[in-house]
């Protein structure tokens, strides 16, 4: 805490900020006291009522599996379902969930104090996608007559070298276009050591020094302008704030996949925001990106460790977000989610399958988690944090776990036969016991504890004023068949969480690659080659369950259905035909389509306009392009290579020029590039660069 005292005091000073904008609230421990006294007490009732179901004829080893099992599931279950009663009691009243008092939109009072920086980290992305969400996004922050309080760096982290050229180009057409020199810089690391921890840490080394905040973009992140002074001003007014977290609306794309969790997170994402926000107060989480950080705290207490070990579970840290918030309120700062902090805006992956590709990265960056709950020094709530994020992937084996000793004690149970008089003498006989009212009431309370905060959402937004911005009516019919698809999408990702923790666990780490940004569609043979094991397992499970008893197959069949027809699912919501259709039908449309902000529609005119600009071979371009050539050797950091490095690249000119550019290796390239290229006379000797 020593490290804010200077800033703590001033901000005891009322006269030194805005009190409208002031972040705090009354009541952190009551809060945190009722949500998860909630928690506990439903979790505890719902464990007695199953243990009362299944011991009502003494419980078996195995039915003693089934509760604990049952326990820790439901648990995770009540603490977002009592987050999201929270939530939904907010929005109802209109209340500011950390102030709870009546929310209002932000009026800052005068012209921003501080220098801020916007960073875009990249990693092999498209060029034409990153640049026109940053161009959107500068020219919303234009229009707000607070562009000079504002710079943008995009930090390059790519390894392809025809990326890495045609984000040069990029970046020079935007400085151009923008007239934004001085305003707009592109900086390229050499070797990307961490990954996007490491990006930005060599820009707090190198460049954050000069500014006060920092907003963090994701290769697909737009914001508005206002959104950006917004969070500046908050920052400003508030110098014990650390960071600052917007909630990131998805939107963009158009494949039903896509459309429906787009549809959702708009509709109940802002229920469960204002919940989280209600009980982390000063203690919320980071998300990665479309957020502001304080630069001076981020650089003196966010250098990430090193875990010990080797990958998955040891070496860099992947999923470094979470832990950067956790060392910001080790040190005393304050890490904020602010629910009503509109205009940010991300893309989802369009499609089943690449969903579940970045599950396993942030998987493999999540079980590391586990590792730091135990660590000295962090707070209570970021230890929450590292077992919530841990839990997002263990649930799912923890699932399938009950799932399938649930059926191990219904074999078991049926191969037994019940004893009317045990072996001590008795008068009577012990009748078996019906449980069958108190497995209805676990059944709904379950049930209950899963969907009711989502419909509620749904019907809040059916009653109110928007319900036109989300299809009017149709938005019951959207909420029906969002409940639809995610009660069947639910079993293929538990089975394929399941892998990923198993991978991780068993030693296996995976590639940490560029986001599939488009509305690529899944094709059936692929669809059915990535899910083949699921459906085997699912029509084994099935037949076993059947021969079992046939009302517990029928109980498991939601499950079951989930699994078999999982290829047709991937399939079918990937498909863009489908989600163009339901877009047409009113179906899980969201505010963004009904009345497109402005910063979305910059963002779709600029795709169009740079949709030419495909990535080109990026040698052959410096060979052919004197202006291409003499920007990137200006881009270039002042240096001569070593004499084993010159003769490498000889040799690498020498094959060019006998060969052709298309027997360059991408390391080949990656190195002639990393040096001035030479023009096509010096490479040639009467030779056509092109082929042999």
């Amino acid at each position: 805490m020593s490290q804010i005292s200077d800033h703590t005091n001033q901000y005891n000073d009322e006269t030194l900020y805005d009190p409208t904008v002031r972040l705090r609230g009354p009541g952190v421990g009551q809060r945190r006291l009722f949500l998860f006294g909630a928690s506990i007490a439903a979790t505890a009732y719902a464990a007695w009522l199953m243990t009362d179901v299944l011991g009502a004829d003494q419980l078996t080893i195995m039915e003693m599996v089934v509760v604990a099992f049952f326990t820790i599931n439901f648990a995770w279950i009540s603490l977002s379902f009592f987050t999201g009663i929270v939530g939904l009691i907010l929005r109802g009243l209109k209340l500011d969930a950390i102030t709870l008092k009546r929310l209002k939109p932000i009026v800052r009072k005068g012209a921003l104090r501080s220098k801020n920086v916007v960073v875009i980290p990249v990693y092999n992305e498209d060029p034409n996608r990153v640049f026109a969400g940053l161009r959107a996004s500068y020219e919303s922050l234009a229009q707000t007559g607070e562009l000079d309080a504002f710079d943008f760096f995009v930090l390059s982290d790519t390894r392809d070298p025809d990326i890495w050229i045609a984000e040069e180009m990029a970046w020079a057409k935007a400085c151009t276009d923008l007239n934004a020199r001085g305003k707009i810089f592109f900086r390229r690391r050499p070797e990307n050591t961490e990954r996007k921890s490491g990006n930005l840490k060599e820009f707090c080394e190198t460049y954050a020094a000069n500014y006060d905040h920092m907003i963090v973009f994701d290769a697909d992140s737009v914001m508005s302008g206002e959104a950006m002074v917004n969070m500046a001003y908050l920052m400003e007014n508030n110098p014990d704030a650390g960071i600052i977290q917007s909630p990131p609306q998805p939107t963009g794309r158009q494949t039903l996949f896509a459309r429906i969790l787009q549809f959702i997170s708009r509709v109940h994402g802002p229920t469960m925001s204002a919940g989280l926000s209600f009980w982390c107060m000063g203690s919320s989480n980071y998300w990665g990106h479309n957020a502001i950080i304080r630069t001076k705290a981020f650089i003196e207490c966010c250098g990430l460790p090193v875990l010990s070990g080797k990958p998955p579970m040891g070496g860099h840290i992947l999923s470094h977000d979470f832990v950067e918030a956790a060392f910001m309120r080790k040190a005393g700062w304050r890490c904020w989610l602010i629910p009503q902090l509109e205009g940010s805006w991300e893309e989802l992956p369009p499609n089943l399958i690449d969903f579940a590709i970045r599950d396993r990265r942030w998987c493999q960056g999540n079980m590391q988690h586990a590792r730091l709950m135990v660590a000295p020094g962090f707070k209570p709530l970021s230890r929450l944090h590292f077992f919530m994020g841990v839990m997002s992937f263990v649930s799912s084996p923890l699932w399938l776990l009950l799932l399938l000793s649930s059926t191990i004690a219904t074999l078991q149970n049926t191969q037994l036969t019940y004893s009317f008089f045990p072996g001590h003498f008795t008068m009577f006989p012990q009748w078996p016991v019906d449980r069958s009212f108190e497995m209805l009431v676990l059944l709904i309370f379950t049930i209950g504890m899963l969907v009711l905060p989502k419909i509620i959402s749904i019907l809040m937004v059916c009653l109110g004023r928007d319900r036109k911005k989300y299809g009017g009516v149709m938005v019951l019919f959207s909420g029906l068949l969002e409940t639809l698809y995610s009660a069947l999408q639910a079993p293929i990702m538990m089975m394929l969480h399941s892998q990923f923790v198993f991978s991780v666990l068993t030693g296996n780490q995976v590639g940490w690659d560029a986001q599939e940004r488009d509305d690529a569609g899944v094709p059936f043979k692929a669809a059915l080659k990535t899910h083949r094991t699921i459906i085997v397992i699912g029509l084994i499970w099935g037949a076993i369950a059947v021969f079992v008893d046939t009302a517990f197959f029928w109980w498991l069949s939601p499950i079951l259905a989930g699994l078999v027809l999982s290829p047709w699912l991937t399939h079918y919501s990937s498909s863009l035909t489908i989600g163009k259709a339901a877009r047409r039908m009113k179906l899980f449309l969201t505010p963004e389509e009904y009345d497109s902000p402005e910063e979305l529609r910059a963002l779709t005119r600029i795709n169009a306009e740079l949709a030419d600009g495909d990535v080109k071979d990026g040698l052959m371009r410096l060979i052919e392009d004197p202006f291409a050539n003499a920007l990137h050797s200006a881009l270039l950091p002042v240096r001569k290579p070593d004499a084993r490095t010159t003769i490498e690249i000889g040799i690498i000119y020498e094959k060019l020029a006998r060969l052709g550019i298309e027997s360059l290796t991408k390391d080949e390239k990656i190195l002639i590039l990393s040096w001035p290229v030479k023009p096509l006379d010096q490479i040639m000797a009467g030779r056509d660069v092109s082929g042999p």
